[in-house]
């Protein structure tokens, strides 16, 4: 692996460089499964000795053998497991808030300003397993595309759509409900749901883009005496409520 190929992938290590490239890491066994499952494009594949029985075949002519020191060098992981892939983001498809209303799940979730990628991870995967039909994030939200966040997400990165929440939108969404997450809402049990956005900021800034748009606060029940939740856990339990009601 030469020093030119080493700095093009360390540079996916940066959120500036997934953007200019429009390409991000995926590392691991398991992901490199959902990875090679998913319509997603695949530049190039590197494993370390041994690591290539985990590689689908059809996926063999697009990966190549690289040192130890070459993947530490590489990888984003404390621990690399030998296993890397360039892939490709994917392109924004708009069309999926026209088409929100017709989902047997009519709702999607918005991540306002959430800046730890464990709890974006988290939001990802409930929303995969919940049936949620897409997730979008905020400019201020951390990066969905960060080598931390797709490994929070368990693969399901592979499998809902994450698209970037842009001001256009808010025409696109004027038929829908807005729904946030806040300690001063209504009970969500008591929630009337309708086709809509579930928005979810931060635990300790709220909600900054939601504020500028018409919606109805909601909040979790309370029993003990916690402050608050942090925004991986809400919005796991705000779907499975959400879930459970169009069930």
């Amino acid at each position: 692996m030469t020093r030119e190929e080493i700095l093009q992938v360390r540079s996916l290590n940066k959120r500036s460089g997934r953007k200019a490239r429009g390409q991000f890491i995926v590392e691991g066994v398991k992901n490199m499964a959902e990875l090679a499952s998913s319509p997603f494009g695949i530049e190039r594949i590197y494993y370390t000795q041994g690591m290539d029985e985990h590689i689908p075949e059809q996926l063999l002519p697009r990966s190549q053998a690289v040192s130890s020191k070459a993947m530490d060098r590489i990888s984003h992981l404390k621990t690399p497991p030998g296993l890397l892939a360039v892939a490709e983001i994917p392109s924004q498809n708009t069309n999926i808030l026209d088409e929100l209303s017709n989902q047997k799940l009519p709702f999607a979730l918005v991540a306002d300003g959430i800046q730890d990628p464990g709890n974006l991870g988290t939001l990802i995967r409930s929303a995969d397993w919940f049936g949620m039909h897409a997730l979008f994030v905020t400019e201020k939200t951390t990066d969905p595309w960060s080598t931390k966040c797709v490994q929070a997400s368990m693969g399901s990165i592979f499998k809902v759509p994450v698209l970037e929440w842009k001001d256009e939108f808010q025409e696109k969404t004027a038929l829908l409900q807005h729904y946030a997450l806040d300690l001063d809402g209504a009970t969500y049990h008591e929630v009337e749901w309708s086709a809509g956005l579930i928005w979810i900021g931060s635990e300790s800034h709220g909600l900054k883009v939601a504020e500028a748009l018409p919606h109805q606060k909601i909040t979790i029940p309370r029993l003990g005496r916690a402050e608050s939740l942090n925004a991986g856990v809400a919005g796991s339990i705000a779907c499975a409520e959400i879930a459970r009601s169009f069930r």
